[in-house]
C-alpha cells in the first residue's frame, strides 16, 4: 500500500516536482528545435494517433490556352498519413529503510532522482534515434535495417561496427506523449522497503512527405572507436547529406539549418578535421581557428556547412555492418 510515513511523502513531493526539469535536460529528444511537430494525448483516447501529409508541391502549368480548364489540367495535393504510436519506457529500484536512514534522506533524493530521470530519457533517445533510423523503436540489427540514406561510409568499406549519425530537417519526426514523466513509490511492508518507478508514455514518427516517410532524414555511419581508423566521418559526408536535404526542399528551421546529431567518436574525428589534425576534405573552406575552437564548445561544432550539431551517446553505436 502506499507509504504513509511523512519523510517519505516529502521525498516524493520532491522527485515529482524536480522529475521534469532533470528529464528535459537529460535528453535530446524531444527537443523543440529538432522536432517541431510535437502533439499531447495527455487525457486523449487511444494510443495512436495519424499525422496527415501532402506531396510535395509540383510545378503549376505553364502557357495554357483561353478557355481551359485549369482543375483538370492540374494537379492534386494528393494526402496520405502516417501513424503514430507510444509505448511506455520506464525504469524502477527498490530502496532499505537502511538506505534512507543511513544515507540522508537528500542523497538519497537526489541519486535516486539522477538515475530514474536518466534511465527513462535515455529511453525515450534511443527510440527516436531507432525510429529516425529505421522506422522501428528496436534496436537495429545491423547498418542494412536503415530506411533512409547513408551519405557515409558503405558497410564493405568498414570494419567491425559502425556508429551512425543522423542528419535531419526538424520536420522530419512527429512526437507525441500520452503520460508525461511520472514516479510512483509504494512501501514494501514485508521486506521493510520502498519501492520507486519512474514512467513515461511517449512516441516518435517519421513524417517526410507524401509516400516518402524517411525523406527528410540522412544517415552518416562511420567505424566505431575513438580516434582510430581511416573510415571516419569527414565534413564531406555531413554536406553530401545537406545537399540531398536541400534538394527535395526538407524544411530547415528558422535560421536556415538542419541538425546532425553525432557520437563522441564522430565529434573527435571532425574537431581533428576542423582543427587542421586529421585531413582537409575542403568542404567548407579556410575556417579561422578562433571560430572552429568557438564553434566546438557545448557539444556545437560548427554551423559553417548549414548544421547545427550536437553529441550524443543515445545514436546508434557499435552497429554490426550485415
Amino acid at each position: 500500500m502506499p507509504t504513509q510515513s511523512s519523510n517519505i511523502n516529502d521525498l516524493y513531493s520532491d522527485v515529482v516536482a524536480d522529475l521534469i526539469a532533470y528529464y528535459d535536460n537529460a535528453v535530446l529528444l524531444p527537443n523543440p528545435q529538432l522536432i517541431v511537430n510535437n502533439y499531447n494525448l495527455t487525457g486523449a483516447v487511444g494510443n495512436t494517433m495519424k499525422i496527415p501529409r501532402t506531396n510535395a508541391w509540383p510545378a503549376g502549368n505553364v502557357a495554357l490556352g483561353e478557355n481551359t480548364d485549369l482543375i483538370n489540367n492540374g494537379f492534386n495535393f494528393e494526402t496520405d498519413s502516417v501513424s503514430l504510436s507510444v509505448s511506455k519506457k520506464s525504469a524502477g529500484t527498490t530502496i532499505s529503510e537502511e538506505s534512507l536512514e543511513d544515507g540522508g534522506f537528500d542523497v538519497v533524493r537526489n541519486a535516486v532522482l539522477t538515475r530514474l530521470s536518466r534511465s527513462i530519457a535515455q529511453a525515450t533517445d534511443q527510440s527516436g534515434f531507432n525510429i529516425a533510423l529505421s522506422g522501428s523503436g528496436s534496436a537495429l540489427a545491423n547498418l542494412g535495417v536503415i530506411n533512409v540514406t547513408n551519405d557515409g561510409k558503405l558497410a564493405g568499406q568498414m570494419s567491425g561496427t559502425c556508429d551512425i549519425a543522423v542528419v535531419m530537417s526538424p520536420e522530419a519526426l512527429g512526437y507525441a506523449v500520452k503520460r508525461e514523466p511520472t514516479v510512483k513509490m509504494f512501501n514494501d511492508i514485508q521486506n521493510d522497503n520502498h519501492d520507486m518507478v519512474a514512467t513515461v508514455r511517449n512516441g516518435f514518427a517519421q513524417i517526410g512527405q507524401n509516400g516518402a516517410s524517411g525523406q527528410f532524414i540522412r544517415a552518416v555511419a562511420s567505424q566505431s572507436g575513438i580516434g582510430g581508423g581511416a573510415n571516419v566521418a569527414t565534413l564531406d559526408h555531413f554536406s553530401t547529406s545537406v545537399a540531398n536535404l536541400r534538394g527535395v526542399n526538407a524544411p530547415t528551421d528558422l535560421t536556415g539549418f538542419y541538425y546532425a546529431v553525432i557520437s563522441p567518436a564522430q565529434e573527435l574525428d571532425l574537431a581533428k578535421e576542423l582543427n587542421g589534425i586529421g585531413a582537409s576534405s575542403g568542404s567548407i573552406g579556410s575556417v579561422a581557428q578562433d571560430l572552429a575552437n568557438d564553434a566546438l564548445l557545448q557539444s556545437l561544432i560548427t554551423q559553417a556547412i548549414g548544421l547545427r550539431f550536437a553529441r550524443s551517446n543515445n545514436i546508434p553505436t557499435g552497429i554490426a555492418l550485415s
